[in-house]
């Protein structure tokens, strides 16, 4: 049973300039390998569409990033296809990571914080359970077989040493156009970000809901710390979109690409207009 949404999950925020979702990665997976105990739905297997994304939003402060995207070619872990890299994307989109005030993260997994250390003025975001969970990880040498390496978590700690990040204990407001909602479940502090819009709110799902298939049809993702909190945070996204009259965006859905037009300009070759 989903709990009871708390004020800020309720209010709509202001509206960004700009909200893009930029692609730099893909591979072609099997509904049977990414969905938990999918043959108990009797449903037929088949392919999904899989991006690597990360998400720049543009609004009255300056850019934010939600996530950052990882060095495929370096860390090849699950056959994911290289397709243009963060830095590139960034070029391409005329952004110089020393400009980006904000980095959110969903969740500290390496395709989502592999290039968190690119961004050494911005701020960083993160729910304090994430933080708790992998540091004390790592404080056991428990890392080995795991989707976080040292590399990534360096970069985090950077952040905390310099007095650039900031922990959430929950639905938080990080500027007027942002709301943070940490929600659990495919890690302990995974968390889903609301972006405003001229139009209707946008919920950027991350890996709370992969694809559009999770979000309709309540189904969890293979890859889970609590499959309970991971089922809750499926009802959350429904919850908190309903309340917002938001569009939800899952976190690597394929048909999000087809779905929305190519930014202008150069940009275009890897990035789609959400908002």
């Amino acid at each position: 049973m989903t709990a009871a949404l708390s004020d800020v999950e309720t209010t709509v925020p202001e509206p960004a300039d700009q909200v893009l979702s930029v692609r730099y990665a893909g591979r072609t997976v099997r509904r049977s390998d990414v969905l938990h105990d999918y043959a108990a739905y009797g449903e037929p297997d088949g392919d999904l569409e899989m991006d690597y994304n990360f998400y720049v939003v543009t609004g009255p402060d300056g850019i934010t990033l939600f996530d950052t995207g990882y060095d495929v070619a370096a860390r090849d872990w699950l056959g994911e296809i290289p397709g243009t890299t963060t830095p590139e994307c960034l070029d391409l989109l005329g952004i110089d990571p020393r400009d980006v005030v904000r980095v959110v993260t969903s969740h500290f997994h390496y395709d989502h914080i592999g290039h968190l250390a690119l961004f050494e003025r911005a701020e960083v975001v993160a729910a304090r359970e994430e933080y708790d969970y992998w540091s004390g990880k790592r404080a056991r040498d428990g890392l080995a077989g795991e989707f976080a390496t040292d590399a990534d978590l360096d970069a985090v700690e950077r952040a905390r040493a310099e007095g650039r990040l900031t922990l959430l204990d929950g639905p938080t407001r990080v500027a007027p156009h942002l709301t943070v909602v940490p929600v659990g479940g495919h890690t302990p502090g995974e968390s889903l970000l609301v972006v405003g819009t001229r139009e209707r709110p946008l919920l950027l799902a991350a890996d709370a809901a992969h694809f559009g298939i999770q979000v309709e049809n309540d189904w969890p993702f293979f890859a889970f710390t609590d499959l309970d909190r991971m089922r809750r945070g499926l009802g959350r996204i429904h919850a908190v979109a309903h309340a917002l009259g938001a569009t939800v965006v899952p976190g690597h859905d394929g048909r999000t690409r087809h779905e929305h037009p190519a930014a202008p300009g150069p940009g275009g070759r890897v990035a789609v207009v959400l908002g």
